[in-house]
């Protein structure tokens, strides 16, 4: 207990000093637009999966964002978290008019050309979660650092299995930016600190493409072929689900961390499976996304650096500059979530 309090308490150390803050229905696999009153002006959404549950909680703070802005919101996306799909669904809106359109995407290369078309078109475009390209935007929305993610993810790791032993980190694809980032900055966090992970090894590094059957799937053969796995770290909401279920239905001591929905894994903590992960509220994503896209549309801020955006009840925020030389906006802390506190989040989301 004194580590588990120790790395607790590491974790948000880091969180402080580093300042922290998932188209058009022309097709029956995309989701058809939410219905709403007639209104000033069109925002959609566009998520990587329309059944991923993460991003129906993003659309939710999205859609109460925009009720309150006397806007309508659009849900908008592929059911296969493809990059193809989500190009399909950027067209279709360009051809409705939509004012804004904010995505957050499974491949900001195929998707820029989309994008393109749609700035050039007068859309105003942001990403949210998962980043586009900085000439593809006009500002991000960053739920939280990067760095401070993968870093205090693999220390979680260490501490839970005692610094030493086998684990396997299941993203979803190497195409995502922010999965992209998260797993670099943990292999990272190894390499500056080989005093710390010396004795941990990395079997594999899995991708279940952000669905549920393959990832579930990659870690029922990753128990198989390396049953001395002692953790399983899955920076994915859908991910870390599916490898819990797995180690379960296998019955396996191995056990998980990651970033995952407390309403998914409360009973996983509760049983030890997952003894803490981590995550920000995705309606306080969604919700700022929208409040971006409404600013930027009535040429209230314009994405540059030093601009501030009031995003209602969820406070002030400033326009800082991102990694890949964009602009951004950081929405807060992600939170912890152990047995002490996940019954009360796992009503919320």
């Amino acid at each position: 207990m004194k580590k588990r309090a120790a790395c607790a308490a590491l974790a948000c150390l880091m969180l402080a000093l580093l300042g922290l803050s998932g188209c058009a229905p022309a097709r029956p696999e995309v989701a058809p637009p939410s219905p709403s009153p007639r209104a000033e002006h069109r925002y959609s959404l566009v998520v990587k999966d329309v059944t991923n549950p993460y991003m129906q909680r993003m659309f939710s703070g999205f859609e109460e964002a925009c009720a309150a802005l006397g806007a309508q919101a659009v849900l908008s996306g592929p059911e296969d978290a493809s990059a193809e799909g989500q190009v399909s669904c950027v067209e279709a809106l360009i051809d409705e008019g939509v004012d804004a359109i904010a995505i957050a995407a499974n491949d900001r290369d195929v998707l820029s050309p989309a994008l393109q078309t749609a700035l050039a078109a007068g859309v105003k475009v942001i990403s949210l979660d998962s980043d586009v390209r900085p000439d593809d935007r006009l500002v991000h929305i960053q739920q939280a650092s990067p760095e401070v993610i993968g870093r205090v993810l693999m220390q979680a790791a260490r501490e839970i299995i005692g610094a030493e032993g086998a684990f396997a980190i299941l993203t979803t694809t190497s195409s995502a930016s922010n999965q992209a980032q998260w797993v670099s900055w943990m292999l990272r966090e190894i390499e500056e600190k080989p005093d710390l992970y010396g004795e941990m090894t990395l079997v594999d590094t899995l991708y279940g493409s952000d669905l549920y059957e393959p990832s579930y799937q990659l870690v029922e053969a990753l128990l198989q072929e390396h049953p001395e796995t002692k953790i399983v770290i899955a920076p994915t909401v859908v991910g870390l689900l599916a490898a819990a279920d797995a180690i379960r239905d296998a019955g396996a001591s191995t056990l998980v961390t990651g970033l995952g929905l407390p309403s998914d894994m409360g009973d996983y903590i509760r049983s030890g499976l997952c003894p803490w992960m981590y995550l920000w509220n995705p309606i306080d994503v969604g919700y700022v996304a929208a409040c971006a896209a409404d600013a930027l549309v009535r040429g209230e801020i314009r994405g540059e650096e030093g601009e501030t955006l009031s995003a209602g009840d969820r406070g002030i925020l400033k326009v800082t500059r991102a990694a890949d030389g964009g602009s951004e906006i950081v929405v807060g802390n992600p939170y912890m979530f152990d047995n002490s506190n996940v019954s009360v989040w796992e009503e919320l989301f």
